[in-house]
């Protein structure tokens, strides 16, 4: 017959092949067995062939509402990775275990450097746990991280205050101190100005070198300060980079949500650790855009009285970057010490709802002014700490005397960190130099 043109034995033989191996792998990759053997399939394959650009730099994990039961995972590679995901078990446990969730991908291009953004929520975890985590395409390393979902009451927190620097050295070698002495550390706080410029690439690589491998390990609670909000030419932008490398559980922004204003409003959340409700607030209202800063804190204000309304933990902690206490400084002598626009806007919802600890930052100095309640000393009424300085931008002897002061430390040049120490019914705060100096603690009761 004209035209009809015979197959070859071979091409039939190897299109039957294929759509066997097809079907096969269809079958095989929808369990979970099956799922482990394709894994370890690609895994040997991108050993022999590696992608270039796609190596997971700064892992970490972030806080999440509920510390018991998830936990947020964010990586960033300098080329785009196809179907990023995130494997975990329990620690020790065969790889045949292996949990797979799909992470989704943001690109954020500031300071002429491309970064792909990869972003993952652990929501099925178990109290109690120790699990290994690693990160990327799907396929088994030994890059393997530690995720503890400890949930009870008793717990150690590292707080570290502005971090903002000329040469990050001094911060480096104070995390590294600071987590080297409290490995049993479970989470830590940066308390704002992570960087000196919000927009700077170099500054941001700086700051997460210096943090790892503590925030692979170990989650982190993330203040925003007004530094977070600094484009390169010192102009007041959005807080682009800070939203994009930590994209928290807000309550009022989804992490994909681009409306105006979201990347101030996913800057303030709450979690719990053990029996303690930690609130952080966003406080840079005057680097927030005329369109929406008074829409962004009055949806705050009402949600942090919903927050603190609701929870059922018996410890109240809050977290915010502006201190609420105005001080005359050597610039401004005249200024009448007392309580700013800040105060004045938190304070009293602080006191309805028995806070028992404000931590603040921002005028990078350490003191204590003890239990303050309708801006005045109280025995009672929320314990105030602006908690000192842990980058190279000193203030010393600027900042002169507040009435509500009760202890200020006399370091004036030196770098700080807090620890915060929960046990039964105690909250202890300990301040500690970069050499390891102890020099203040007080401890709450109930």
């Amino acid at each position: 017959m004209k035209g009809y043109i015979k197959r070859q034995p071979w091409l039939v033989w190897l299109s039957t092949v294929f759509i066997l191996v097809v079907v096969i792998g269809v079958i095989v990759s929808s369990t979970a067995w099956g799922a482990n053997i394709m894994r370890q399939g690609r895994s040997l394959y991108y050993h022999y062939v590696p992608q270039a650009g796609t190596e997971a730099r700064y892992v970490r994990q972030l806080v999440t509402p509920d510390m018991a039961h998830s936990r947020i995972i964010m990586w960033e590679t300098s080329k785009a990775t196809e179907e990023p995901v995130v494997l975990y078990k329990e620690a020790g446990a065969s790889d045949s275990t292996i949990q797979s969730v799909p992470a989704t991908m943001d690109t954020l291009q500031e300071d002429k450097v491309v970064r792909y953004i990869y972003r993952a929520e652990l929501t099925q975890l178990e109290p109690n746990k120790t699990y290994e985590y690693q990160v990327g395409q799907n396929v088994i390393t030994n890059d393997w991280h530690t995720l503890q979902t400890v949930d009870h009451r008793n717990f150690v927190a590292l707080v570290f205050p502005d971090s903002q620097s000329a040469d990050y050295r001094g911060w480096h070698e104070l995390v590294e101190t600071a987590y080297t002495k409290n490995p049993e550390a479970t989470f830590f706080v940066n308390m704002g100005d992570l960087v000196d410029n919000g927009e700077s690439a170099s500054q941001w690589d700086a700051w997460f070198d210096a943090v790892e491998p503590m925030i692979a390990n170990i989650p982190l609670a993330g203040v925003i300060g007004n530094h977070e909000y600094y484009s390169l030419d010192w102009q007041m932008k959005e807080p682009t980079a800070f939203d994009t490398f930590f994209k928290f559980a807000a309550p009022t922004a989804k992490p994909d949500s681009k409306q105006l204003g979201d990347s101030s409003r996913r800057a303030f959340y709450s979690y719990d650790y053990g029996d303690v409700h930690f609130v952080v607030l966003n406080t840079q209202f005057q680097e927030m855009n005329d369109t929406y800063r008074e829409a962004v804190q009055a949806e705050q204000l009402a949600w942090l009285e919903a927050d603190l309304a609701n929870t059922k933990q018996p410890w109240k902690v809050v977290l915010m970057h502006r201190d609420p206490f105005r001080y005359p400084h050597t610039k401004a002598p005249n200024t009448v010490p007392g309580i700013n626009e800040i105060g004045d806007m938190f304070m009293p919802t602080f006191e309805k709802y028995k806070v028992d600890l404000v931590l603040s930052a921002h005028y990078h100095m350490y003191r204590r002014r003890g239990h303050v309640e309708n801006f005045e000393r109280s025995a009672t009424g929320p314990y105030y700490i602006v908690t000192g300085v842990a980058g190279d931008v000193k203030y010393a002897n600027i900042w002169m005397d507040h009435p509500l002061d009760e202890y200020k430390s006399p370091y004036l040049d030196g770098d700080n960190y807090l620890v915060l120490r929960k046990q039964a019914n105690s909250l202890m705060v300990e301040a500690y130099l970069a050499d390891g100096t102890h020099f203040d603690s007080v401890i709450l009761t109930k």
